[in-house]
């Protein structure tokens, strides 16, 4: 799929199933307008929705909402499987009474849910199911993946009432949550500082945040200052001279250049490109 398509991402089906195995998350910040449910099989790494930022490992589970925007950063080869739906689903299988009881479960708040091992060997299966009855016409297909998907979901809520999300390592939390605040600022992003901050040794400091976060704190800080500049410059008027100012580099061609060894385009032609696109939907 083409990285800068445009950002608004609509579903065509009541049901939609897609596999992902790759090196780096392949999207810009995007948002959709259908429901998803993001399987991590394998990797670790970050997911941002919306402000929220979440480390993800194997066995994790995201529900993202119509509307939200979200991204992943690879900290290392990531396999994710995702189930889109849209609310058709929902008033198609469910009555008033257990669909909300059903939303307010899984999309009261902004989680992740951490699988327990008999809940991801049930969930597998089921999932199994659900593919290949998705790949296989039949009398009673529709009926069969319907079925399945709300059973998955049930399950996912159940499982939620067990494991909330909760930082594993509170001074990780505490030490993304800096960099975010302090992302404009290149300075205090430095090992130095922020070691100091936080009371860790330098020399171990870059070893703490890879063994935490399974990437390396430059690749982290780099792509998520990339992927920030990427959602301005679809979303706002800056200029490249004003990001590569705000953001810390020494002028429009190191950003430029930072950004093509990401994206494998130069961020005039994502500009250009999402622009016409735009055009191309209003008319």
């Amino acid at each position: 799929m083409n990285v800068f398509k445009m950002h608004v991402k609509s579903l065509t089906k009541d049901i939609e199933i897609d596999d992902l195995f790759k090196e780096q998350w392949p999207f810009l910040v995007h948002k959709h307008t259908h429901y998803e449910i993001q399987f991590i099989i394998k990797g670790k790494g970050f997911h941002y929705i919306n402000d929220d930022q979440f480390v993800y490992d194997s066995g994790d589970v995201f529900i993202t909402l119509p509307g939200e925007s979200h991204f992943f950063v690879f900290g290392e080869k990531t396999a994710v499987r995702i189930i889109k739906f849209n609310e058709a689903f929902f008033l198609q299988n469910f009555q008033n009474k257990d669909l909300e009881l059903l939303k307010q479960g899984l999309f009261s708040s902004h989680r992740k849910i951490r699988l327990s091992d008999i809940c991801r060997k049930n969930i597998g299966e089921l999932i199994t199911l659900l593919i290949n009855s998705h790949k296989k016409a039949s009398l009673y297909q529709n009926l069969i993946v319907r079925n399945t998907l709300s059973l998955i979901l049930t399950l996912l809520m159940d499982e939620t009432k067990l494991s909330l999300t909760r930082p594993k390592d509170e001074k990780i939390q505490m030490i993304l949550r800096y960099i975010r605040e302090n992302v404009r600022e290149k300075e205090k992003l430095s090992i130095q500082r922020i070691s100091e901050h936080f009371c860790i040794n330098k020399n171990y400091f870059t070893q703490y945040f890879k063994k935490a976060t399974g990437i390396t704190y430059k690749k982290y800080v780099q792509e998520y200052v990339l992927n920030m500049i990427a959602h301005q410059l679809v979303h706002q008027d800056k200029t490249l001279s004003q990001l590569a100012y705000e953001f810390g580099f020494s002028d429009e061609g190191h950003l430029s250049r930072n950004f093509k060894a990401q994206y494998k385009k130069n961020p005039t032609d994502l500009r250009k490109k999402v622009k016409n696109e735009r055009s191309d939907y209003k008319s």
